[in-house]
């Protein structure tokens, strides 16, 4: 069973036992029943109480629960002709599987029927109560089928909230990918089939473009890093103030959705660097607030290099509906209220409802204690009632609100002086019940096991205080108040936990595509570029001495052109495949365009495509960031794990700075599945190690 629902099936077992125990006792207008009426009673109240359980559970369809709900409303009204007065009223039950059944102003106006047809059956049926007893049995049956009505559609919405958390979540990173897909076809896709085309004819125009298309792609990974636009905020105020720049930083609460809070994110860190770059500004201002607004403004800079850094984002942002110059807006559209609003007021509502309900059966006792046989208050104990009973409930429907008050023990203490007052002066007129909302309040606020001695003790308080009361009927029925008051109170807070847990793997499953996304752009494509550079510049320099070899260098540039044209539509996909030992013939290839002696000795093959991409970041390193004659690529298996190292001998010196992001993502990338990736430099030689189980974890997106 549903943990969410366990306040309404607790709430429905003691409300089946206080409606069997006032059989068993009978009521001020009738008489207890014998053994087979009774037997019979008790029989109904049990298979009411499992209808519904079906209903709340929704076993059956909507057909069926209709039919359901049919016989639910025969047996609520049938047995007031053999069992009489001391039936009901047990309608709530029915008027709370009407709100669940029905949809739309069926459901209210049906459930409106059954309120006033307990009413009805009291008046023209069984008219010994009189009007008084007639109209609290309709007023008791509107509020306690309401609180059963809330508890249930409350523990729906928890649940639905859990169930579509991840559902959500891959809606999201679907999305995210395909609006990715777009901006890798529209930066690189053009750019390729350029290269593709025009490569035997303008090798030189092919370079530069295979180096612009190689700043972009840098610059595409570094922006689908794992950074928010709060985190950007902060970085961008740390790295003003290691510059010597004063800021000023007015940032409200951000709560953006994800890809406004990438863009903006994206724009405040380019216009950040260079404003930094095209000189030392004398203060920067940044604001940022919550409808989609980032305005940064240097002093003592010209606007034109911030608006060339805004340039490579500023397509993202007129997509979105908003323009970029110094200040960048992107329109949120109209802000759908957020679900916790719903199941909050749900409950403060029904809350409101109850309070209403005891405060009217307490007028109804009031005004007509001679038909109920009770004591005629005097006036005294009127003003007391009046003056005490409406402040207890402002005081509940101020506790019950899921916010923290620094003054709520006080407060607390305050309503249950105010309760128990008119309680120790009027006595049955006021219901014993009442304590126990308060007690409900209290298992809210107050930690265990205080809370629950506290809400004994107040569920105990009123027996002595009503002396005619029978005490197991009252205590079954405070106890119901009890946990539907605690219930209405704990599951919207329950609710907006779910609610922003929901959000939170959301916006974690986006960014942990976008990481992935940026890492297969950096490894995949990066490799591939700077490949098509590097042959490149080869056939130019070849082109005059030894043509035949230019154009195999360039024959082999528009292979590689070809591949990464199909890596943009890989990346986008699920997690892109490589083979190994297809990359290992491209770093010879490779190697041996930029003049370096490749040895290659292969003892085991990595599985999966993690090798390949360790392979191809450290061949791209050796022929990037090196002065090797010789690189060398070895593969071995021991104890379950392959090793793959890889070393040349022409490392350069060591400069400072953060380490590269190629390094950063395979360190990442093999610690996900249980490898390690260590890297060691011994004079002018350079080794990168990793090891790789030989049957890793199948990875999920």
């Amino acid at each position: 069973m549903r943990w969410a629902l366990l306040p309404s099936f607790a709430c429905l077992l003691m409300y089946g036992a206080f409606r069997i125990s006032v059989l068993t006792i009978g009521t001020s207008f009738g008489r207890p029943p014998d053994a087979a009426i009774l037997a019979f009673g008790a029989s109904v109240v049990i298979a009411l109480g499992c209808l519904y359980a079906l209903v709340v559970l929704r076993i059956p369809s909507r057909r069926w629960t209709r039919l359901l709900i049919a016989v639910q409303a025969l047996l609520t009204f049938g047995p007031y002709a053999v069992i009489g007065e001391s039936w009901g009223p047990i309608s709530a039950l029915l008027l709370a599987s009407v709100l669940l059944g029905f949809t739309g102003r069926v459901s209210w106006l049906s459930a409106a029927l059954v309120a006033l047809a307990e009413f009805l059956v009291r008046v023209w049926w069984l008219p010994g109560g009189g009007f008084t007893h007639a109209a609290w049995a309709m007023l008791a049956t509107g509020a306690i089928g309401l609180g059963f009505f809330a508890m249930a559609r409350l523990a729906h919405l928890v649940e639905e909230l859990r169930a579509t958390r991840a559902e959500r979540a891959s809606f999201e990173v679907a999305r995210e990918r395909l609006r990715i897909a777009g901006e890798l076809r529209t930066i690189l896709g053009e750019r390729l089939a350029v290269i593709i085309r025009g490569a035997r004819t303008r090798p030189t125009e092919i370079v530069e473009v295979a180096r612009e298309a190689l700043d972009r792609v840098r610059s595409v990974a570094d922006d689908y890093r794992d950074r928010s636009l709060a985190a950007e905020v902060e970085a961008a105020r740390a790295v003003l103030a290691a510059a010597g720049v004063s800021a000023t930083v007015e940032a409200a609460e951000l709560r953006l959705p994800e890809r406004a809070d990438a863009v903006l994110a994206a724009l405040l860190r380019r216009t950040v660097i260079a404003g930094l770059r095209h000189g030392t500004p004398e203060h920067c201002l940044i604001e940022v607030d919550g409808t989609g607004r980032l305005k940064v403004t240097f002093t003592g800079l010209p606007g034109a290099p911030l608006r060339e850094a805004a340039a490579p984002v500023e397509a993202e942002v007129v997509e979105l509906g908003g323009t970029v110059s110094l200040e960048a807006r992107v329109p949120l559209g109209p802000r759908t209220p957020e679900r916790i609003y719903t199941p909050r007021w749900l409950a403060w509502v029904v809350l409101l409802v109850l309070e209403i309900d005891h405060i009217g059966t307490v007028a109804l006792k009031l005004f007509g204690a001679r038909d109920l046989a009770l004591a005629a208050p005097s006036v005294i104990q009127i003003i007391v009632v009046v003056v005490c009973l409406p402040l207890v409930a402002v005081l509940q429907l101020r506790h019950v609100l899921p916010r923290e008050h620094l003054a709520w023990r006080w407060t607390l203490l305050l309503q249950v002086v105010l309760l128990f007052t008119p309680m120790a002066l009027v006595g049955d007129i006021v219901p014993p019940s009442y304590a126990g909302l308060v007690a409900g309040v209290v298992l809210f606020h107050m930690r265990a096991p205080w809370s629950w001695a506290f809400a004994a003790l107040l569920v105990c308080l009123p027996l002595p205080l009503s002396p005619g009361s029978n005490v197991h009927v009252t205590v079954l029925l405070s106890l119901v108040s009890m946990v539907m008051v605690y219930a209405l109170c704990r599951l919207p807070v329950t609710a907006a936990q779910l609610e922003q847990a929901r959000r939170e793997l959301t916006r974690m499953s986006v960014v942990r595509e976008r990481l992935r996304i940026a890492r297969d752009v950096h490894d995949l494509l990066g490799f591939q570029l700077s490949a098509i550079v590097v042959k490149g510049e080869l056939a130019v320099r070849l082109a005059d001495a030894d043509p035949g070899a230019a154009r195999a260098h360039l024959a082999e540039l528009v292979t590689v052109a070809e591949q990464a044209l199909s890596s943009v539509r890989s990346i986008t996909e699920e997690e892109a495949g490589l083979a190994f030992g297809e990359e290992v013939e491209t770093a010879r290839s490779m190697l041996s365009a930029a003049g370096i002696d490749a040895r290659v000795r292969l003892d085991a093959t990595p599985v999966g495509s993690l090798g390949a991409i360790v392979l191809r970041e450290a061949v791209t390193n050796v022929v990037r960031h090196s002065g090797a004659r010789v690189c060398e690529i070895e593969t071995s298996l021991e104890a379950g794990v392959v090793w793959l190292r890889v070393s040349n001998d022409g490392a350069l010196p060591e400069t400072r700075g953060r380490a590269g992001s190629g390094l950063v993502n395979l360190a990442a990338r093999t610690e996900e599945v249980g490898g390690s990736l260590a890297v060691r430099r011994d004079g002018d030689r350079f080794t990168l190690t990793a090891g790789l189980r030989a049957s890793p974890p199948r990875s999920r997106s």
